[in-house]
């Protein structure tokens, strides 16, 4: 085993959108279908695409949620907040980058929420490649999303192991060839890896 690749949502930093709408929303008494009408809508899909962008998703939302923009915006706002570092996720990169083991990322990711954890984060520097959804028109977990990495950055799957949170993205990786681990924490993760030959993380 050569390469490892990394998703960055509930990996490195945190994404829960019950919590986003809970934060914007304190007194909503049934929060589970605000984050239906957010998270699950065709028009955060279609930003995980990258097919519209935040400006004109903000306008979207409000008139299919008869909410007004600023709302809207605060919504948005709040889950850009929200992407704090998983608890040891960040220290799990570092170590893998300063064994030298090549480091890739596979995010199903909006452009404007990966400004941001550039913004506000160096953990992209630690990458020699990375795929984002929203620049190639692709999600998790199509095979086509993992021969990107594959073929841009000509690895070889057999030798690359693929971490993710849900188990659809990891059992995706392994249909191109790749061993995959579900994020459960980042200890866990870590002795996976060793015991997968990535023993300079022991």
């Amino acid at each position: 085993m050569k390469n490892i690749v990394f998703d960055i949502g509930n990996v490195l930093v945190k994404w829960s959108p019950m919590d986003i709408i809970k934060s914007v929303f304190p007194d909503q008494s049934d929060p589970k279908d605000l984050v239906e009408k957010f998270f699950k809508a065709p028009v955060f899909y279609d930003l995980n695409l990258g097919t519209v962008t935040e400006k004109d998703a903000i306008k979207i939302y409000s008139r299919d949620l008869n909410l007004p923009l600023h709302i809207v915006e605060n919504v948005l706002a709040e889950a850009k907040n929200s992407l704090t570092p998983v608890e040891g996720g960040f220290e799990l990169l570092e170590d893998a980058y300063h064994a030298g083991i090549p480091l890739y990322c596979i995010t199903d990711n909006v452009h404007e929420f990966v400004q941001h954890l550039k913004e506000r984060y160096t953990f992209f520097n630690k990458f020699k490649g990375v795929i984002i959804s929203a620049e190639v028109g692709i999600l998790k977990p199509s095979e086509k999303i993992y021969r990107c990495l594959i073929d841009q950055y000509d690895l070889n799957p057999r030798e690359t192991v693929f971490i993710d949170d849900l188990a659809q993205n990891t059992e995706g990786a392994k249909k191109v060839g790749m061993q995959s681990i579900q994020f459960i924490d980042a200890k866990d993760c870590r002795q996976k890896l060793i015991e997968l030959g990535f023993t300079q993380l022991s």
